[in-house]
């Protein structure tokens, strides 16, 4: 399976358990989130020497070493068990090639998976639009990732990033970077880490869908009920 097909089979498999999944609850609302990626200097280095430059995709901002990227309620998801299972970032950040001109690979809607230690990216360029796994990292649990064990906060950190083997071609062909310097330099270098916050309030529960039909059918024979009386008398 490739990563645009597993991507594919996440979102898929998401869409099937939006019974279990919820952006707005169960009983909470998200106040903040945001996740920073924080390059290694080595990382950046290293780029610099395969010709790539990195620069923040708005709204998420880069200050030469760290991409802050921002989410919102809809994009942060958790089960009924108030568990943490995923999120989704706004905005990205960018690699140009100072070598080609106009060569450039846009890294977007970034989500984390903390099940499986994965970044998942969507990835541009001026050749290729392409969701993949992008970056495998070893998860490392600051907090519980459980609402309520944290108080109505959350954090996740994902250390010691590193390309995936279907990355490193995508990324370095699209940027122009010769396949002995991909091969030299792209399979065992660390990118850094990436670490999850978010902030969670109490919010009035939402009733289901069933319960306003449980209140409409009631309300119907109270109706009815009130009606025989009238005819009764």
């Amino acid at each position: 399976m490739t990563f645009t097909q597993a991507k594919r089979a996440l979102a898929l498999a998401g869409s099937l358990m939006a019974g279990a999944a919820f952006a707005s609850g169960p009983g909470y609302s998200v106040t903040s989130a945001n996740a920073v990626l924080t390059f290694t200097p080595t990382s950046l280095q290293t780029l610099a020497i395969a010709g790539v430059a990195v620069s923040g995709l708005a709204p998420a901002t880069f200050d030469g070493s760290k991409i802050l990227i921002g989410s919102n309620d809809g994009l942060v998801n958790w089960n009924s068990s108030f568990q943490l299972t995923g999120f989704n970032g706004l905005g990205g950040f960018r690699l140009s090639s100072s070598t080609v001109n106009g060569a450039r690979v846009d890294l977007s809607n970034i989500s984390m998976d903390p099940a499986t230690g994965t970044i998942y990216v969507d990835a541009v360029t001026q050749s290729f639009n392409s969701a993949f796994g992008n970056y495998q990292g070893t998860a490392v649990k600051a907090a519980p990732l459980f609402i309520k064990a944290g108080n109505g906060s959350v954090s996740f950190s994902l250390n010691d990033l590193k390309l995936t083997s279907s990355a490193i071609p995508l990324l370095g062909d699209a940027l122009g970077v010769p396949q002995g310097i991909q091969a030299a330099l792209f399979p065992t270098l660390n990118f850094g880490k990436v670490e999850l916050k978010a902030s969670f309030s109490a919010a009035p529960a939402v009733p289901e869908p069933s319960t306003f039909a449980l209140l409409g059918l009631g309300l119907v024979g109270v109706v009815a009920a009130s009606r025989k009386r009238t005819q009764v008398a």
